[in-house]
């Protein structure tokens, strides 16, 4: 295998429960559901503040990547 982004210090994932990856409509752990709605912001939250923090650095959002798979808690150096 290869090592991650996370291991050469190129990307953070953030509070996992509450800004989840969601692929095809689904997710790993059960108590993330509730935060697929991300119009209703709730502690430990990625708000926009927090994306264009990393933004400003050059750094992309999981949040923001096209099609239907979404990682919330994912930003990277790469963008991926």
């Amino acid at each position: 295998g290869t090592w991650s982004e996370h291991a050469f210090g190129e990307a953070v994932d953030l509070n996992p429960v509450e800004n989840p990856y969601v692929g095809c409509g689904q997710t790993r752990s059960p108590s993330s559901r509730p935060y697929f709605n991300r119009s209703w912001h709730r502690p430990g939250m990625v708000t926009a503040a927090v994306v264009r923090a990393f933004q400003s650095i050059g750094w992309g959002w999981g949040g923001s990547w096209t099609g239907s798979t979404k990682d919330y808690m994912h930003f990277s150096a790469t963008g991926h």
